[in-house]
């Protein structure tokens, strides 16, 4: 699935169940409540979205 900003935002982050299912964590949540925790994909518009620096899938991969 296209997860739209998300996949290349700074903010975000990959979480993986045991089941191999992919949620992306929006860490701007734990300090704004404007930004839901994990965002209906895909994103196509975010006031919070900073690119990753090179462009490719942000954000810490973490297995749940």
């Amino acid at each position: 699935m296209d997860a739209g900003l998300c996949s290349t935002c700074e903010h975000s982050r990959v979480v993986q169940s045991s089941r191999g299912s992919r949620f992306y964590l929006c860490r701007l949540s734990e300090t704004d409540a404007r930004f839901a925790k994990y965002p209906r994909l895909p994103v196509l518009k975010c006031d919070g979205y900073d690119a990753t620096p090179d462009g490719k899938e942000g954000g810490n991969k973490s297995a749940g």
